[in-house]
């Protein structure tokens, strides 16, 4: 084969490569109080190697209200997250790293916990990022909340630097409205879910799309804040009870580690070769 040959087949390579859609996979997630929580990471397939079904790592909780949550509870916020959760105001799930994916023959791959490029799905684009949460007050243990038309937000990552001002590219927020009025002295249960197929419900906003910040390629870190309205009773919190997430991880192809054939399988091949050999012969 000559050399410009062998570089056009390297190029055909190379844009088959690029072009190749990234491999996916899914997981579900449910935080039930402060320290319980478990999930699933979907199996998946690549390169001839099948990747069973595995266990979501448990996340870190994040709980930064001023009064703690009571047991059974996920965690309390006291203070409005506004447009970014710079104060760390929001009720969190973190998770950070990446996990270990075995296939059925031994060989290994690495999913990163972080956030991936927004998909887009046909015939019909569905949101790349699902939740629910459960949330409300706890007069059995003391905390009644009064408030008027709260407004709440799911933060995908959040801005790190606190100075009032979005940092562009560390998250993603979809305001959410709530028009029940929290009421005092009543134990209140509200549930938000957001499936809607609206092109931002993703990591990554589309062109165009008005909130200009992304999660992309961030830590897999979801926080559901009080953003504006309402006001909050003296000894009042919001609690979350429930918290629910799933959604998409990318695999990292490049980290495939595929076993080295076993002794017992180099000598049956070899056998093989032989016999086949001999047959030939005769």
């Amino acid at each position: 084969m000559n050399k410009r040959l062998i570089l056009g087949v390297l190029a055909l390579t190379a844009a088959a490569t690029s072009n190749r859609a990234a491999t996916l996979t899914s997981f579900t997630y449910n935080q039930s109080d402060a320290t319980t929580g478990s999930g699933a990471i979907a199996g998946f397939s690549y390169s001839g190697h099948n990747f069973p079904a595995m266990a979501m790592p448990s996340a870190a909780v994040i709980s930064p209200g001023a009064i703690a949550a009571p047991a059974g509870f996920v965690g309390s916020m006291t203070a409005q997250a506004l447009g970014s959760n710079e104060p760390n105001s929001s009720v969190g799930l973190l998770w950070t790293g990446t996990i270990t994916a075995t296939a059925t023959d031994g060989a290994t791959i690495q999913i990163p916990l972080v956030f991936a490029p927004k998909q887009t799905q046909t015939p019909t684009d569905t949101s790349d990022y699902q939740w629910s949460v459960t949330f409300g007050d706890s007069p059995a243990n003391g905390i009644d909340t009064a408030s008027t038309a709260p407004r709440f937000a799911m933060y995908f990552s959040r801005d790190t630097v606190i100075d009032a001002t979005d940092t562009a590219n560390m998250f993603q927020r979809y305001t959410q409205l709530n028009t029940q009025n929290f009421t005092l002295g009543t134990t209140e249960s509200y549930v938000n879910t957001q499936t809607s197929t609206a092109a931002i419900k993703d990591a990554a906003d589309p062109a165009g799309a008005p909130a200009g910040t992304d999660a992309e390629g961030r830590d897999l870190a979801f926080y559901y804040g009080w953003r504006d309205g309402g006001a909050l009773n003296a000894g009042g919190a919001f609690l979350v009870d429930q918290f629910n997430v799933s959604g998409l991880l990318n695999v990292n192809e490049a980290s495939l580690v595929v076993p080295e054939p076993t002794t017992t399988a180099l000598v049956i091949g070899g056998l093989g070769a032989i016999i086949a050999l001999r047959r030939r012969k005769a």
